[in-house]
């Protein structure tokens, strides 16, 4: 897997279904009660939905970041397929605990499971569309205080334990529709990817021929690297 696709499963498992599972998070005098709800009850009445996205990765001790661009397509439970487009093409196919990297400039296909390449188990849980965010994660304002482009405050999620190893994440709600607008992780060495998408089309009826991957001719498959156990 190249470097840009690293962050993927944690952003596309928050801006896919995380809407549903911010609301438990929330006590009754929290600010952000009332934006939580909207956005659950945006994403409960979501079954498919298809998005553009913008990703820019910023390396520590990297002047340039890495950017890349495509599209994404997920419907409940458990299927979504991620199309990096721009600089080349590279595809992520997921069902359930099952993944599938294709990558035509290396004539490669990964294959692996979920469950073994991430140490948090809530990206999985949610892409099976049987979890909740908010089982794992503790949601409150951004320390900063900052707010997106419509004016709602930006969202900080955080592992209750707060484990020094695990991500950062910050969500931007977006005003009009009340899906994610903009996902950032924050790693504990420094790095930061940021996920916009745009062009928000839910509810479309998409076939499940769309989230099927045929290892075309002559491309090696190989099994996708795992976690080391502790």
């Amino acid at each position: 897997m190249t470097g840009r696709g690293c962050a993927w499963g944690l952003a596309l498992a928050v801006f896919a279904l995380g809407g549903a599972c911010f609301p438990g998070a929330v006590r009754a005098a929290d600010p952000v009660q009332d934006l939580v709800k909207k956005v659950d009850a945006r994403y409960q009445k979501t079954t498919d939905l298809t998005a553009e996205f913008a990703q820019t990765t910023s390396v520590r001790g990297f002047a340039s970041a890495i950017k890349s661009a495509g599209r994404v397509y997920l419907k409940r439970p458990g299927k979504l397929r991620w199309d990096y487009l721009e600089p080349t093409l590279e595809q992520i196919f997921v069902e359930n605990d099952k993944v599938q990297f294709y990558i035509p400039e290396h004539k490669q296909v990964l294959n692996g499971q979920l469950s073994k390449m991430t140490n948090s188990q809530a990206p999985l849980q949610l892409l099976q569309g049987i979890g909740r965010l908010d089982e794992h994660y503790m949601v409150s304002l951004t320390p900063n205080g900052a707010r997106g482009n419509g004016g709602l405050p930006l969202l900080s999620l955080t592992l209750p334990d707060g484990g020094p190893d695990q991500p950062r994440i910050v969500v931007e709600v977006d005003a009009a529709t009340h899906y994610l607008r903009r996902v950032e992780l924050h790693d504990v060495n420094g790095n930061v990817s940021t996920f916009t998408f745009s062009a928000v089309k839910a509810n479309t009826g998409l076939k499940d021929d769309l989230f099927v991957f045929t290892v075309p001719e002559g491309v090696e498959v190989i099994a996708a690297p795992t976690l080391a156990v502790p």
